[in-house]
């Protein structure tokens, strides 16, 4: 549901209801533990190389299947967008003529109900599909899809993958059921000019004080908008730093049947609220054309996200053809508060796959295959593969001068490491996109208290399915 219909629903059942009892359904955090937040460490020096793959121990591994296809025709593929393909024809040889493929750009509702509607009942469903994060866990939790193992494909193949992208993909049996090629782990990125100016370096070892912590962000929100005299923030909005600061939770959204405010989720509304009524951001919605507009007017000293995010995005190194962000090589990136992911894809068979073997066989090539990862990350990406990113990490080639000279790896390394993905639900994005709106409303003062707002919350959540 979209942002400003969600505030008009909210708002007018504030108002036309008053509070909305519905204590009863939620768990109140027994504790006041928060998330571990990143250390301050040197962020341009690579961490020391690690030899130990994720611990698969917690998985549960079915009998690795002997595969064949069934027939000769062409394998099916579904696809949210040309980046997937793409990749099948370039590392696995195939061409149009061994694939029907359809694909459903752009809009994940589309693509959803596509997919729903055809593993529904199996008449032209794919063999193998993408899907973005924001929608994959439903259908790598469901049967829908079969395990990796089901494919040929052992877990020993997948160690060298981070640890989140696996727990990620696994359902609530713990059997792997999909894999993804890339990782997405985040970072602040800043505009190296800019942060000398208000926050006094442009180093990033130094200027990972600036966001060592929830505090020390507020604080250095404080900062820039005080020596500016408010014409520079320190970044667009709120909804900037939502997904490092509640996607850190320690907990899921439903325990036991209720809905759980994890601290962290607590914590959020005052701090949100401090940053709106305080005037600390450009009050930006994330994404939106007013939060775009200033990723180039040196208005705004950083934006979070991964790798991907930058080059593309931010638009610093976006490829031939595409208009290059004018302050490219003026920025930089340290750490944030905590570690964390952004997005991704992962790729996953559905149960009326007829084309096993070739469907491990692409997943492996895309997917695992060494050589096909490394000549990956020389195009840039961050491959689901440690090693290859650890030695990346100590690589002076990897010093991009569209990010000043600086290897972006010793830092995203390790927030791939430690990013977690332990307590993501189905529906988490929907759950996300209420809880985010609600905290805009509360934040402008449409709710009296924060009570006022979870009531609002949990009301939506239950007229939407969400809730019981």
């Amino acid at each position: 549901m979209k942002r400003n219909k969600l505030i008009a629903l909210l708002l007018t059942s504030v108002m036309a209801a008053g509070a909305v009892a519905s204590c009863d359904s939620t768990v109140d955090p027994s504790t006041s533990e928060t998330a571990t937040e990143t250390s301050v460490t040197s962020v341009t020096s690579a961490p020391t190389p690690t030899d130990v793959p994720p611990d698969l121990e917690g998985y549960k591994e079915l009998t690795v299947a002997e595969v064949t296809d069934k027939d000769d025709g062409k394998i099916t593929i579904y696809a949210h967008n040309s980046e997937f393909i793409g990749l099948v024809e370039k590392y696995v040889g195939i061409t149009s003529d061994d694939y029907d493929l359809v694909e459903v750009s752009n809009n994940n509702n589309a693509y959803q109900e596509k997919l729903d509607a055809v593993l529904s009942d199996g008449n032209n469903a794919p063999d193998i599909f993408t899907c973005d994060a924001a929608y994959a866990r439903k259908y790598l939790a469901s049967d829908n899809t079969i395990a990796i193992n089901d494919l040929g494909i052992d877990y020993a193949e997948c160690k060298n993958m981070f640890g989140y992208t696996l727990r990620f993909a696994s359902d609530d049996d713990n059997v792997i059921k999909g894999l993804s090629w890339k990782a997405t782990p985040c970072g602040v990125f800043y505009e190296r000019s800019v942060a000398e100016q208000y926050l006094g370096t442009s180093d990033p070892n130094e200027l990972a004080a600036s966001f060592a912590t929830w505090d020390k962000v507020m604080e250095s929100a404080r900062k820039v908008d005080s020596a500016s005299g408010g014409k520079v923030k320190l970044f667009g909005g709120f909804t900037e730093i939502f997904e490092p600061y509640v996607g850190s939770k320690d907990g899921k959204w439903i325990m036991d049947g209720r809905l759980y405010y994890d601290p962290k989720v607590e914590d959020f509304f005052e701090y949100a609220k401090t940053l709106y009524s305080e005037n600390l951001t450009f009050k930006a919605e994330q994404w939106s054309k007013p939060w775009t507009a200033k990723m180039s007017d040196r208005t705004v000293v950083s934006y979070w996200g991964s790798l991907q995010f930058a080059k593309y995005q931010l638009a610093l190194n976006p490829g031939e053809g595409t208009t290059v962000n004018p302050t490219s090589g003026d920025w930089g990136l340290t750490t944030a508060p905590v570690d964390y992911y952004s997005g991704g894809t992962w790729v996953m068979a559905s149960k009326y796959c007829d084309k096993k073997a070739t469907s491990g066989d692409i997943i492996r090539a895309i997917c695992i295959n060494e050589d096909n990862q490394k000549d990956m990350l020389g195009n840039g990406e961050f491959v689901n593969n440690i090693k290859l990113i650890t030695a990346a990490a100590s690589d002076d080639k990897f010093a991009y001068e569209w990010l000043g000279g600086q290897n972006p790896y010793p830092v995203l390394l390790n927030a791939a490491k430690n990013a977690d993905a332990s307590y993501v639900i189905v529906g988490e994005d929907d759950f996300n996109q209420t809880y985010k709106a609600v905290v805009g409303t509360y934040a402008e003062g449409a709710f009296k208290t924060v009570k006022d707002a979870k009531e609002a919350f949990e009301k939506q959540l239950k007229e939407d399915g969400l809730l019981e």
